[in-house]
């Protein structure tokens, strides 16, 4: 009887139409994204965030201007840890992102056809965002993803939820690497944040 009865709600559940993606989803697939699993992340990170550069953003929802900031980075990766997918980013703390980044669950990483370079170097890798609008100055539109918040302008949003931070130590750092990139007695060393991958969206080709 048991199992008459379960074979008749798995058809019967079978039957049901498809539950439409509401809230985050709905409005991602909506601007022409679709999710993909990490596993299936297109190409070749060393020179998507090294040579094209890609956007922090530190802020859990879009839904005010002042609860997200956006800032350019050409340093972080992606891989694994404690058997997770994980990207690892590193931020100064005079930074405003850092800041959001310290009282956020989430932040993303946002890749972008190279006709947005200039928008990523002349705005959110230069101004900050205590003094500027820099939402409006590049004409990019906020999206939340449920997992923190992505631009419709962007080909690939990758959601992470923050799972460790430390920051560099100068004790630990190459003697080469302190003169190069903490020059002049600087003792600014970037907090490295590693953030579980839990959700992918890459814009679907037309």
């Amino acid at each position: 009887m048991k199992k008459y009865f379960f074979a008749v709600c798995s058809l019967f559940a079978a039957m049901l139409p498809a539950t439409p993606a509401t809230g985050a989803e709905a409005d991602l697939t909506a601007a022409g994204y679709e999710k993909i699993s990490p596993n299936d992340i297109p190409g070749n990170m060393i020179k998507m965030i090294g040579d094209d550069w890609t956007l922090i953003t530190a802020g859990d929802s879009a839904a005010h201007p002042s609860a997200f900031n956006t800032m350019t980075a050409s340093w972080g990766g992606i891989g694994v840890l404690w058997s997770k997918p994980v990207t690892f980013i590193f931020v100064r703390d005079q930074r405003y992102t850092y800041q959001l980044l310290e009282k956020s669950r989430y932040y993303t990483l946002t890749f972008y056809d190279k006709k947005y370079k200039g928008v990523l170097k002349d705005i959110f890798g230069t101004l900050s965002g205590r003094d500027h609008d820099k939402v409006a100055l590049s004409k990019f539109t906020p999206i939340d993803t449920g997992c923190g918040v992505g631009y419709t302008q962007a080909d690939l949003i990758i959601c992470c939820k923050k799972i460790y931070g430390d920051k560099m130590a100068e004790e630990n750092a190459e003697e080469s690497q302190k003169k190069e990139w903490y020059f002049n007695g600087s003792k600014d060393y970037h907090k490295m944040y590693v953030g579980e991958i839990v959700g992918v969206w890459i814009k679907k080709k037309k």
